[in-house]
């Protein structure tokens, strides 16, 4: 079944790429998880065909094959499950696409952890986009199986092979921007030590603004252990507020009344999604000279990028030199998901050309 419909009724055009997405099966709020609903939703106003396997608790405009009865994070007795059998649950989403393969032209996985499975067992093309950090001789091993991959900066393909580099896209249509001066700094993102979060208190104190902190705390020791002893002495400042984690809605409604997103990530990361989002919120963003931020920020009117603790500070205290419409106008030029899913369209045609020949 599919959606309630049989897949005998399902009228596919065969003048239409049949796209199989299949999504990361942990939640819908994840990075990779945003990005994979962006590009499916841009994917149909561009009049893609295309089919998302997610887990049924997904809410989407697609034709959705569940591949779980429910997104991992959401299983009640989450904590209490044998690792092997949450192995099991994992892999089982990725491959339940391989029932379906003749039904489509090209099959996109987000999961590098499980992209060789489903590419070796596929007979139609498989696109791996690479949302984390990588090995080279993962990357070996799957283009063994005929895995076409892409990387979503420059920094991250470094000297790798890739087939294309594609930025993460935001849907800039649906995010409201505000191009009045903002009321407060904000970080958002995990906290932990890579994020940097207790940077961004800190440049916030020395500045003498107020700080929003949107972010879970984490279960590992390691998570619980930042928090306690890096942020947590910090928080009894009225001005220093920790807001916990919140709807993605609620970041956009946050993110365009703030002065400027804090990202001072202390190592590289591939293709930050929250930095993209300010921007098309108008709202600028002062970060570490860490990639791929140099890459994705050159624009001096929408980015101030320092290793500096200090320089950080006084971009903090001069807002001004930002212009919150030019932040609007590169996101939309730059990261926008209409950008994104048509450069995905052009690497389907092309992929599926080479392999008719």
């Amino acid at each position: 079944m599919w959606n309630g419909f049989s897949l005998e009724k399902e009228n596919m055009s065969r003048n239409k790429i049949r796209v199989a997405m299949v999504a990361p099966p942990f939640g819908d709020t994840g990075g990779p998880e945003i990005v994979v609903q962006n590009l499916v939703n841009e994917l149909l106003s561009l009049d893609v065909d295309v089919t998302l396997f997610a887990p049924a608790d997904w809410k989407t405009q697609a034709k959705l094959i569940p591949t779980l009865e429910q997104s991992i994070w959401n299983m009640s007795k989450l904590k209490s499950i044998n690792p092997i059998i949450m192995r099991n649950l994992v892999v089982a989403s990725q491959i339940e696409v391989l029932k379906y393969q003749d039904k489509f032209d090209i099959v996109h996985v987000h999961s590098q952890g499980n992209a060789y499975f489903v590419g070796k067992n596929l007979t139609i093309p498989c696109v791996l986009s690479l949302h984390n950090r990588f090995l080279e001789v993962v990357l070996e091993q799957l283009r063994t199986v005929g895995i076409y991959i892409v990387a979503l900066s420059e920094t991250q393909k470094g000297t790798s092979e890739v087939l294309a580099v594609i930025y993460n896209g935001v849907p800039t249509a649906e995010i409201r921007p505000s191009f009045k001066k903002g009321k407060y700094l904000m970080f958002v993102g995990r906290l932990a030590d890579q994020k940097g979060a207790d940077i961004a208190i800190r440049i916030a104190l020395k500045a003498e603004k107020k700080l929003l902190i949107f972010g879970r705390v984490g279960k590992t020791d390691e998570r619980k252990d930042y928090y306690q002893e890096k942020l947590k002495p910090y928080l009894n400042d009225e001005n220093i507020i920790h807001m916990g984690d919140v709807s993605h809605e609620e970041i956009y409604d946050y993110l365009r009344e703030a002065e400027a997103l804090l990202f001072p990530i202390r190592r590289p990361e591939v293709c930050p999604l929250v930095v993209e989002e300010a921007l098309a919120c108008g709202t600028p963003v002062i970060g570490s000279r860490v990639n791929p931020l140099p890459e994705m920020l050159p624009n001096a009117r929408t980015a101030f990028l320092s290793n500096d603790f200090d320089a950080m500070v006084e971009a903090a205290k001069n807002i001004d030199q930002f212009d919150r419409a030019e932040c609007r106008q590169y996101a939309e030029e730059n990261f926008d998901s209409s950008v994104m899913a048509k450069k995905y369209v052009e690497l389907y045609k092309k992929i599926i050309r080479e392999n008719k020949k």
